[in-house]
């Protein structure tokens, strides 16, 4: 993971590429992401056996961070 301290900082970086602008995310709107429990509770002892279930809030929660761009839209 890549941390930046602003967005003019992400535009600079020698691995940006033009046209994934929607990929660029807030240290606000990652830890929103994060805080679903697919992440959250990874060390939850039923983890793996609840795992099917954290996939409906963490795509909703994408979808809302995101403004439901395609840029975050899982691969069909």
């Amino acid at each position: 993971m890549n941390l930046f301290r602003s967005e003019e900082h992400v535009r600079r970086w020698s691995g940006f590429s033009a046209g994934s602008d929607d990929g660029i995310l807030t240290l606000d709107q990652a830890m929103a992401v994060m805080s679903t429990p697919r992440h959250r509770d990874r060390l939850n002892g039923r983890y793996v056996s609840s795992f099917p279930s954290y996939g409906a809030p963490f795509f909703a929660r994408l979808r809302e961070v995101t403004g439901s761009s395609p840029y975050w839209a899982p691969p069909t």
